[in-house]
């Protein structure tokens, strides 16, 4: 009897609905269904993920739809768009146990319907430190650019994470933490580039999981990069500051820093690195595997721990001067010994500065190198017999047997032509030239030297201070 009534009543609505010339809907659209509008526009929601962790935010669209759109989850949860309404909203998970598959609607003005399907996965407990690691590291950046640089990341845990706002502190710069979130999966690596994945300046040829331009390993310094949580909580630290002990930059010879794969160590190890070996994922020859898992195969013995690291502190160059000089000081940033030191100027063949004398350094000391007529070391001044730099513009390099220390490029005339720029870049200079016969680096308010190798650096109106 009661359904009878109730056929009853809807016949008798849409008797009045027809006869007071309502719309009746031709053709009911489930809300599984996208919604049309007259023009057919078709509204629906754009979502690149059907399955998230509860840590994970994924942006979600709205398209076709007709004013301000709503959105709302079944089941209900407060809080869950950011912002509450709009044609792309973030959506944030509820923390849940287990496995959870809600129903996402977002509704239109004009009452057009659409809605998604989504499957939320506990993470679980979050990540320890030791859990994610710094993997490899592309400071001198590829044979295409020496800006095509990336850090790479692994998560050696079998459980996916999503690190919401990590950061690396020295990735964005001496001094600048580089911030990046997103999905590590169990096993597996996470990369970070300067340059989008498909873009012309870049030599990866993977899928790249972030991307920032603000990315910049300093070459003359090797960090510390230290992974942090959005805690701030250190998950690992890759660097003592001084120079890089594994990575190829020259010319026609690039390689990455690579962790070997048995490392879990959290703190900075030596031991744990090497300069790798193989080319995967790069288009031009250099030698890394950024998306991919590490060789373990070293492409050179390991550098020798005695030997010092050092930086450029201060010049002097002028062509009217006698001989002994022109000078160049060095500040030595770690302790050992600088057999393996070469200052030059690009121009050929160099030789070691001490010419195989062992002179060791202590962090915090200053040498001098003076070119003069003949080879001497005397106290902290080391004299070297070789052609004197250029007066009006030419480079400064400090390497480390093969390896790149520092280096500056210097002008004093006006309008000259700067055609060096290059050269200097393939061995991982990365600023712009000096102007002046003489320049002190400049330090930061805490005393430290500035380690960008860029013209700013520098203070070219000085008063000369070798040695100190």
């Amino acid at each position: 009897m009661k359904r009878v009534v109730i056929v009853i009543i809807c016949v008798v609505a849409w008797v009045i609905f027809t006869a007071y010339g309502c719309t009746k809907i031709e053709n009911p659209t489930r809300e599984t269904e996208d919604t049309e509008d007259k023009e057919g526009n078709k509204f629906q929601i754009i979502h690149s993920k059907s399955t998230i962790l509860d840590t994970e935010p994924v942006i979600l669209k709205a398209e076709g739809g007709k004013g301000t759109i709503s959105w709302k989850t079944k089941p209900l949860f407060e809080s869950s768009f950011q912002p509450e309404t709009g044609s792309k909203v973030l959506f944030i998970p509820p923390d849940i146990k287990g496995v959870l598959t809600i129903t996402i609607n977002a509704e239109d003005e004009k009452s057009h319907k659409a809605e998604i399907s989504l499957k939320i996965i506990d993470e679980g407990i979050p990540p320890q430190p030791g859990d994610i690691l710094i993997n490899e590291i592309a400071w001198a950046g590829t044979i295409k650019s020496a800006y095509d640089e990336y850090i790479e990341i692994i998560n050696k845990t079998k459980r996916p994470f999503y690190l919401n706002n990590w950061s690396i502190e020295n990735a964005a710069g001496s001094g600048s933490p580089l911030g990046f979130s997103g999905r590590v999966e169990p096993e597996s690596v996470f990369l970070i580039a300067n340059y989008p994945q498909g873009s012309d300046l870049t030599a990866i040829s993977c899928g790249i999981h972030f991307t920032s331009s603000a990315l910049s390993l300093p070459n003359n310094s090797f960090g510390p990069f230290v992974l942090k949580n959005a805690a701030g909580v250190n998950f690992d630290i890759a660097g003592d500051g001084g120079g890089y002990p594994f990575g190829l930059n020259s010319k026609d010879k690039k390689a990455s820093m690579a962790r070997f794969t048995y490392s879990s160590s959290t703190t900075w190890n030596i031991d744990s690195w090497y300069t790798e070996s193989v080319s995967l994922n790069l288009s031009d020859g250099t030698f890394g595997t950024p998306g991919a898992s590490n060789s373990d195969t070293p492409d050179k013995p390991a550098a020798d721990e005695r030997d010092a690291r050092a930086i450029i502190t201060e010049f002097a160059i002028n062509a009217n001067d006698e001989i002994g000089e022109d000078w160049v000081e060095l500040f030595i940033t770690k302790s050992g010994f600088l057999n393996n030191f070469t200052v030059t100027d690009l121009d050929g063949e160099d030789l070691s500065i001490t010419d195989g004398v062992d002179v060791p350094g202590s962090a915090g000391e200053y040498f001098i190198v003076i070119w003069g007529d003949a080879r001497a070391i005397v106290g902290n001044k080391i004299y070297i017999n070789d052609t004197n730099p250029t007066a009006t513009k030419d480079e400064l390099v400090l390497l480390c047997g093969s390896f790149f220390i520092d280096g500056l490029c210097y002008y004093s005339t006006e309008n000259v032509q700067f055609d060096d720029g290059t050269k200097m870049q393939e061995y991982g200079w990365s600023g712009d030239p000096v102007k002046g016969l003489h320049g002190t680096r400049k330090k930061y308010e805490n005393g430290e030297y500035l380690y960008d190798l860029i013209a700013s650096s520098w203070d070219g109106g000085a008063i000369k201070t070798p040695g100190f």
